[in-house]
């Protein structure tokens, strides 16, 4: 073989630089006891949702919706919607680079509060945009001013994590709507709303997307069924939008986005609202535990209304994310910046708690 037929075909410059996913988990060969870094559910599914999904694997051999049109009228009602306000795919994650790809071009500013989410500057790499970081408060939270100023004249978009992730800390739905109110109507306003349920009261987590996107038709609101749906595991999450946006993610979307058992349990699910209110009450209590545990520890930790709390330790996250890892507790660690620790089952509660009585940075 000659050298020039020896070579390999480059990627496109895009994918230069671009950060990496990290894990939850220190890695694949290490068990953990204690499974705290993804923020997923700590119990399995329901009865009802397990007996759907057999159901529909009965049914592999045949090809499910071609854009999940059953799942996405579904939440339409559930949501007061019409169905072509709705986009279902496999995690809010890829929705979110549907809406990129569809809607920026390169040299388009992507305007975020950060730290936050560490796929959108993945996301927003691979679209060819710049993604804007707008530091966060003193209180790790989102800076409505901060960011309102920091859009310019190549935003394309304003990205808004709320709850924030890795944080927790939320903005109170008359400041959401007040930041919405603020930006120019001409911008596509993503608000990834992954732990929304965690926040609030759930019918207020139903009602509150018609409200906001009759009043703000730039508007998408991205949900996802991995968090306090139990359903990680099948990667399952819609995007709400007007007809016009919806069909701008149909028209760079793949068909067939979620598989038919997935699409089952997801129908299923919703139809058990009270097996997630009954997950969202135990967080709630299992949050407040950690979280009170963690500062009367001394340790810094923010006010989360997720499922998750984040510790700002700065300089101390690695240490303490491998101290934690020594136990057998897997947590998610950003580099010199903080550790967060999902909220789990009340024994995950005592082991944290426990290890952190025992973390000593300097030893």
């Amino acid at each position: 073989m000659d050298e020039i037929s020896a070579k390999v075909p480059t990627p496109s410059p895009r994918l230069a630089g671009l950060p990496g996913y990290g894990r939850g988990r220190a890695g694949a060969a290490q068990i953990f006891a204690h499974r705290l870094g993804s923020n997923e559910a700590p119990d399995a599914p329901d009865r009802a949702v397990r007996q759907a999904v057999a159901a529909a694997f009965d049914g592999a051999n045949r090809y499910p919706d071609l854009r999940g049109e059953t799942l996405g009228a579904a939440l339409a009602l559930r949501h007061g919607l019409k169905a072509d306000q709705v986009a279902v795919a496999a995690g809010s994650i890829v929705l979110l680079d549907q809406l990129m790809r569809a809607y920026c071009d390169g040299g388009d500013e992507i305007v975020t509060a950060w730290r936050s989410y560490e796929a959108y500057p993945i996301l927003a790499g691979l679209a060819g945009a710049r993604l804007v970081e707008v530091p966060l408060n003193s209180e790790h939270c989102l800076d409505a001013a901060a960011m309102r100023t920091a859009v310019g004249s190549r935003t394309r978009a304003v990205l808004i994590c709320n709850p924030n992730n890795p944080t927790g800390t939320a903005l109170a739905p008359e400041a959401l709507d007040g930041l919405l109110d603020a930006l120019p109507a001409d911008l596509l306003i993503l608000l990834d709303e992954a732990y929304c349920d965690f926040d609030g009261s759930a019918e207020a987590v139903r009602a509150a997307p018609a409200r906001r996107l009759a009043r703000h038709p730039n508007l998408v609101i991205l949900r996802t069924f991995s968090k306090a749906w139990g359903l990680a595991g099948l990667r399952a999450g819609y995007a709400m939008a007007a007809p016009e946006i919806i069909a701008a993610i149909h028209a760079v979307a793949p068909p067939f986005p979620l598989p038919g058992v997935a699409l089952a349990a997801v129908l299923a699910a919703i139809e058990l609202p009270e097996a997630v209110a009954a997950r969202v009450d135990r967080n709630a209590a299992e949050r407040a535990r950690l979280t009170s545990g963690i500062a009367a520890l001394g340790l810094p930790v923010a006010q989360s209304a997720a499922n998750f709390v984040w510790l700002p330790v700065g300089p101390r996250a690695e240490a303490l994310n491998a101290h934690l890892a020594g136990v057998g507790i897997a947590a998610r660690c950003f580099a010199r910046e903080g550790v967060r620790i999902t909220t789990g089952t009340a024994a995950d509660t005592d082991a944290v708690l426990d290890a952190l009585a025992r973390f000593r940075p300097n030893d």
